[in-house]
């Protein structure tokens, strides 16, 4: 089981960490042909959409592991395609209402709505088809899913800024990218299985809407409050301390973010799985999920203790002298993503568990924290600081609601 585990990991990393390359890549590329104005505009707006995303599926996608047989796999697959189109709709046009009667919402989210209503379906249709290809235990397509994201959206975004150098590009481009990434994605899918999600009976979808209705029920919110959590930051930033600053912060999670929620996920991809089986079996996952739990601080005790030495330096190397300032807020956020690079892939523990309430509990004192620090300081840096410790402590409890949750009935 060990050399399965970790070989299984591997094949995933190798897909992630092409994909990491390719993120850091077309950054290289974005802030020469964007401004920080531009990227922040962008980031509010595709924070928008992250959030959005989250609610689209009613988070079914994560009931497909509790699925004991294909079937019932299927009727759920088309219970959340019917769901992701119709909340796709509703949310945008929810906050277009709003708009209308309040007028407060960014600009840029009224003027390209018809792009985030597209792009929140893409978001949503691209985690259904990643979590299947995992249960499937298709490793080796599920690193070149998450390539060809990557891939699709680079090339969008550089080949869109030669119509467009504001921030109409960077939209344009990123919706051209993830639906062309979600139909990349779909050609892996056995056509036996689009066509037995198409057969499957209404009354067997409801079933299961019902079967597993703890997940939008308890899932739903506590993921939408974790996503609202680290995408409201942005937000704050842009309508607090401006668009140029949110565009520096954006550069920060785009760089520190991703690679390492990139590099996290390939190691969740093969924990989910293997944890879901042995508690089914076992009735607990703490074996593998202390094996865990030490790969992952192996992996990132290093590269944390040299950036907080290098991180600000580096930015200014790599992306000139106009983002040195994304590179300080990199270092004053390195406790809150070092507890996340090695926290976030565990917490799956607590939904095969089915310890929902704990969840959504904490997460919502996580969002009360995340507005206070950036609602309350006077000043960005006092609420980075406020913002990265805060969120360390906060991880540091969600491990341990983890870990009693992989000990099952024997804790």
């Amino acid at each position: 089981m060990s050399v399965s585990f970790f070989s299984r990991i591997t094949r995933v990393l190798v897909g992630t960490i092409g994909a990491q390359l390719i993120t850091m890549g077309v950054m290289l590329l974005l802030v020469r042909l964007y401004t920080p104005i531009d990227l922040g505009e962008f980031s509010v707006w595709l924070s928008f959409a992250t959030i959005a995303a989250v609610a689209v599926t009613g988070r079914y996608e994560m009931a497909i592991f509790n699925c004991e047989d294909q079937a019932s796999i299927q009727a759920l697959l088309k219970l959340i395609f019917v769901v992701t189109i119709s909340s796709s709709v509703l949310i945008v046009g929810a906050a277009l209402l709003w708009n209308r009667l309040v007028q407060d919402l960014p600009a840029v989210i009224s003027l390209f709505w018809l792009s985030l209503v597209v792009v929140i379906w893409g978001i949503g249709m691209n985690k259904v088809v990643l979590s299947l290809l995992t249960y499937q235990q298709a490793f080796n397509k599920l690193g070149v899913s998450r390539v060809s994201l990557a891939a699709c959206i680079a090339v969008a975004q550089v080949s869109a800024a030669f119509f467009s150098t504001d921030v109409s590009g960077l939209i344009h481009g990123q919706v051209l990218g993830v639906i062309a990434a979600t139909g990349l994605s779909l050609l892996w899918i056995n056509n036996a299985w689009l066509k037995g999600c198409l057969s499957s009976s209404w009354q067997s979808a409801r079933d299961l809407a019902s079967q597993h209705r703890n997940f939008p029920k308890f899932s739903l919110p506590a993921d939408l409050l974790n996503t609202a959590a680290s995408q409201l930051p942005v937000i704050f930033i842009a309508s607090r301390f401006g668009s140029e600053a949110a565009g520096w912060f954006a550069l920060t999670l785009k760089m520190m973010g991703a690679p390492i929620s990139l590099l996290a996920a390939s190691v969740l991809d093969v924990f989910k799985e293997q944890a879901a089986r042995d508690y089914r079996s076992d009735g607990n996952c703490q074996r593998v999920f202390l094996k865990t739990f030490y790969l992952l601080v192996a992996l990132a005790i290093v590269p944390f203790i040299a950036f907080a030495f290098l991180g600000e330096w580096v930015f200014g190397l790599v992306f000139g002298h106009e983002w040195v300032e994304s590179g300080r807020y990199a270092v004053l956020l390195i406790p809150l993503f070092f507890m996340r690079f090695v926290v976030s892939p565990l917490s799956y523990t607590i939904y095969i568990a089915q310890r929902q309430k704990l969840d959504l509990l904490w997460q919502i004192v996580l969002l009360l924290l995340t507005c206070a620090c950036f609602l309350l300081p006077r000043k960005i840096d006092t609420a980075l600081w406020a913002y990265s410790v805060g969120y360390a402590l906060m991880y540091i409890i969600y491990f341990w609601i983890s870990y009693r949750a992989s000990k099952g009935g024997s804790q």
